[in-house]
């Protein structure tokens, strides 16, 4: 059943808000470190950027497809725009630059996948360890430590503040709206959940499947570079280890809120909430100083329940359709 805007609470996504609500009440009766503006802001600065990224991820789950180069395209963004910040490029151009590699990335991801029908874990494997080597290569010898950036016009983006919250946290609010209006309410939306749901019946009703699939892999792409130049103006320096196995704790984000590997399921709104909740989740492992192995050995577990879940109930749907 296709959900609108009055009747998303009563879906998938009410039982991860519950769970969330239930988890910051916890959190700040439990913690007086929880609840200060320091840890506010860092909250912001952590759910900003994965929730922009989420969003392309969700699209591309509704759809049937996933990106695991995401993180990486997020690193390498924010150091190319860094780069030619230091070399006095216009903003404009720099940030242009920035995005470019974002676009670039999911055009060859979304071409070999649509077009050329590699599988996706494939491909995206591939590029993501393209992008994490290209970070390598621009980040050696003095350049190790990151590229510093001055520009306060372009630092702005991700470190200024309009009523209270940073401007990264308002773009990220405009693109989780607008990306939910566009899946629940227009035609394009509802061909993803028709693509998804089956790929072959949607192209022989005359959807244009490679058309779009492609260019959801662009919007992945170009979300992910968002993303990566808004946390590098956050930072005001480049890192080599912006995105760093990122793109797993997204995919979780997505499937806890209501995605299915198998495609045809979930929502932006649902994105969002898998992102606050797994933001959450390290925010408690930072105030608890949980080492960062048992971080991973966690996190992990959450991947591998999540996948069970959704396998499990991926199967109880096609038994009751059969």
């Amino acid at each position: 059943m296709k959900k609108t805007f009055t009747g998303i609470f009563r879906a998938k996504e009410s039982i991860v808000l519950a769970i969330i609500i239930l988890f910051v009440l916890i959190l700040s009766f439990g913690s007086k470190t929880f609840i200060n503006s320091t840890n506010f802001e860092s909250l912001q600065s952590s759910i900003a950027p994965s929730a922009i990224i989420a969003v392309g991820m969700m699209i591309l789950l509704i759809s049937g497809v996933f990106d695991l180069s995401v993180g990486s395209v997020m690193g390498l963004s924010g150091v190319v725009v860094s780069i030619l910040l230091s070399y006095n490029i216009p903003i404009i151009l720099a940030v242009a630059g920035g995005l470019a590699v974002g676009i670039i990335f999911g055009l060859f991801n979304g071409f070999l996948v649509a077009f050329v029908k590699v599988n996706p874990l494939i491909t995206t494997i591939g590029t993501l360890y393209i992008g994490r080597g290209l970070v390598d290569a621009l980040l050696r010898g003095e350049k190790s430590h990151g590229v510093p950036i001055t520009q306060q016009s372009f630092i702005i983006l991700g470190t200024g503040k309009t009523l209270g919250l940073y401007n990264m946290f308002w773009i990220m609010i405009i693109i989780v709206v607008v990306a939910q209006f566009v899946i629940q309410k227009t035609y394009f939306g509802r061909q993803l959940y028709y693509i998804g749901g089956n790929y072959e019946s949607a192209r022989l009703v005359g959807i244009k499947v490679r058309r779009i699939r492609l260019f959801t892999y662009m919007l992945s792409g170009f979300l992910a570079s968002l993303a990566g130049l808004l946390a590098t103006a956050r930072f005001e320096i480049s890192s080599k280890f912006l995105g760093y196995n990122l793109e797993l704790q997204i995919i979780i984000a997505c499937l806890i809120g209501g995605a299915s590997i198998a495609g045809g399921q979930g929502s932006i709104v649902g994105a969002l909430f898998g992102v606050v909740f797994m933001s959450l989740i390290v925010n408690l492992f930072n105030i608890l100083e949980i080492s960062s192995f048992w971080q991973n050995i966690i996190v992990g577990a959450i991947l591998i329940f999540v996948i069970f879940l959704d396998a499990y109930l991926s199967m109880r749907r096609k038994r009751s359709m059969g």
